[in-house]
């Protein structure tokens, strides 16, 4: 007999208009259904002409774990993968009755979690981690995290579907790109876990919604479980969460390089350049310049003879990982072979270096 998931009781949300409540007849229960993939007893469902009720005590509660404001949340209604039919985008306060319609005709439901728009290079802010399996039965993945991230989540979903949703909610939202470096580490943290979802602009499945299967049936109400997991800082997870692998690195320039005319007398020059840069801000849509004057950086040390370890030492001096939102050192192996000691000078020249030609 399968194990039963019960969702943890959610607190009564008093944003929730009458008018929605009337309609929509909510019951946020205690227990809905199995971990078992045979449950079709459960099922409101499509069949048979029923219609389906959107639970949104639980779209709601799903929200507030995240530390939301539902006025500022995407959600979108996509079609079963492999059926014909166009996705729809809304706003959770405005568009959440709507979107019952929308789950009625064969529609899965999804919310954003991170902060901004909708396309990846629009998002400011990222309120969680999260992982899934789609490999093992769902009762087996409700208690994985203990043998493999070691991190309790702060709540789970029960999709009804073939994975249980795992959420890390930070305590204080942080920028994509230290976020993006998290998510990485947390998925060699969780081996087997679904490496394709990740992406700042990631939709995950509503709470309270209906998981519709391929022959537009639904398989009954996405749940809210085990809700009562600790908030966590990006530090914690930092100081957790396994390294990234460093990538090989490349074949030592020959020194001196090709029409260079650096010495090794010239880190001083180096240092005294970078200095006149600004320090990093997070958040301030800079990280891709900052990560080319980095790798030119590594290029301007290497031509002068100093390893990227010097490199590296240099920027955190200017703009430390932990007072900056990034990982120099992460960052300063992540890639940057096109990227020469020329991009790192040119940099210095629009900040008034002109030591160097």
């Amino acid at each position: 007999m399968a194990d039963t998931i019960c969702a943890s009781q959610g607190p009564h949300n008093p944003r929730l208009r009458q008018d929605l409540l009337d309609k929509q007849q909510v019951a946020a229960s205690r227990c809905t259904g199995t971990t078992d993939d045979n449950h079709g007893q459960l099922a409101v469902g499509a069949q048979g002409g029923a219609q389906l009720i959107i639970d949104a005590a639980q779209a709601h509660w799903h929200v507030d774990l995240m530390g939301r404001d539902e006025r500022d949340v995407h959600i979108r209604a996509i079609p079963h993968k492999g059926k014909p039919g166009r996705a729809f985008n809304g706003n959770f306060a405005h568009d959440l009755e709507t979107f019952q319609a929308y789950n009625n005709t064969g529609h899965g439901l999804y919310l954003q979690p991170s902060i901004g728009g909708t396309l990846k290079d629009e998002v400011t802010l990222c309120t969680s981690l999260f992982w899934e399996y789609d490999d093992r039965p769902r009762s087996e993945q409700v208690e994985l995290w203990q043998s493999t991230v070691g991190l309790q989540p702060t709540f789970q979903i029960d999709t009804q579907g073939k994975s249980i949703h795992n959420y890390l909610v930070l305590d204080t939202p942080i920028d994509p790109e230290p976020w993006t470096l998290l998510m990485e580490r947390l998925q060699l943290a969780a081996p087997g876990c679904d490496k394709n979802v990740k992406g700042a602009n990631r939709m995950m499945r509503m709470a309270g919604s209906h998981y519709i299967n391929r022959n537009g049936e639904s398989q009954g109400q996405v749940q809210i479980i085990n809700a009562d997991g600790p908030r966590y800082s990006a530090e914690e997870l930092d100081a957790v969460l396994p390294s990234l692998p460093v990538p090989s690195q490349p074949k030592p320039k020959k020194f001196p390089p090709n029409g260079g005319n650096y010495n090794k007398d010239r880190l001083p020059d180096i240092a005294a350049a970078l200095d006149l840069i600004p320090r990093r801000k997070g958040g301030h849509g800079t990280y891709g310049d900052y990560r080319n004057i980095l790798w030119g950086l590594v290029d301007a040390c290497a031509e002068a003879g100093y390893s990227d370890q010097v490199a590296i030492d240099l920027m955190e001096a200017h703009s430390p990982s932990k007072q900056c939102d990034w990982n120099v050192a992460q960052v300063a192996r992540s890639g940057g072979e096109q990227i020469t000691a020329r991009t790192f000078w040119w940099h210095c020249q629009q900040h008034g270096w002109r030591g160097h030609e």
